[in-house]
C-alpha cells in the first residue's frame, strides 16, 4: 500500500482477529516511529513490545479507555524521556502517527489508548526512572466483527485557508 492511501484510508481498530501478529511486522512498525521527526533529532521515545498474553492482559486492565487492549495479540508501549519536557510528548505523537500508518499499510490496526495507570504499567514492564508511559498501542488484524466506521471529516471549506485566515481554499 502507497504511503497516501495508508494515511487516508486509514481507519481505528478496537476489535482484533486472533491472526497473530509478526515481530517483523512489529519492528518494521517500530521502525516507522523511530523514523518520526524529532525536535533537535533527540529522538525521546523508547519502544517495548508486548507479546505476552498475560502482561497485555494487565495492559488492559490498567487502560480505562482502551480495554480493548487486552484482546490484541500484541502491543508497543512508547515510553517517553521525562528529561525531554518541552519536546517529547509532541515528538512520540509523531511516532505514534507513523506507527498507526504504518501498520495499517501491513495489514494491521490500532487504536491510540490516552487514558491508563501509566505507574503500575511502567512497574510491570521494569520502566527506568527516567521514562513515563506515553502510550499503548495494541496492534492486531481487524476482527470481522469491527464496527463500520464512522468517521467524518469536517469540509475542507471549514478548516482549509489560502494565504489568510478566513481566505477559503478554492476546490481544487
Amino acid at each position: 500500500m502507497e504511503a497516501l492511501e495508508a494515511i487516508l484510508s486509514r481507519r481505528v481498530v478496537r476489535a482484533f482477529s486472533n491472526k497473530p501478529v509478526q515481530l517483523s511486522d512489529l519492528v518494521k512498525i517500530i521502525d516507522a516511529g523511530r523514523h518520526a521527526m524529532s525536535a533537535r533529532n533527540l529522538q525521546p521515545w523508547h519502544f517495548i513490545i508486548v507479546r505476552d498474553v498475560a502482561t497485555i492482559r494487565k495492559l488492559g486492565e490498567l487502560c480505562s479507555t482502551g480495554r480493548f487492549v487486552a484482546d490484541a495479540p500484541c502491543a508497543i508501549v512508547v515510553l517517553k524521556d521525562k528529561t525531554n519536557v518541552r519536546w517529547a510528548d509532541i515528538d512520540c505523537a509523531q511516532a505514534v502517527q507513523n506507527m498507526a500508518n504504518a501498520a495499517w499499510a501491513l495489514g494491521l490496526g490500532t487504536c491510540w489508548v490516552g487514558n491508563f495507570d501509566g505507574q503500575k504499567i511502567a512497574e510491570i514492564l521494569g520502566v527506568s526512572d527516567n521514562w513515563a508511559v506515553f502510550t499503548v498501542l495494541p496492534f492486531g488484524y481487524p476482527s470481522p466483527n469491527q464496527p463500520p466506521s464512522s468517521q467524518r471529516l469536517r469540509p475542507r471549506s471549514q478548516t482549509v485557508d489560502l494565504e489568510r485566515f478566513g481566505q477559503p481554499l478554492a476546490s481544487v
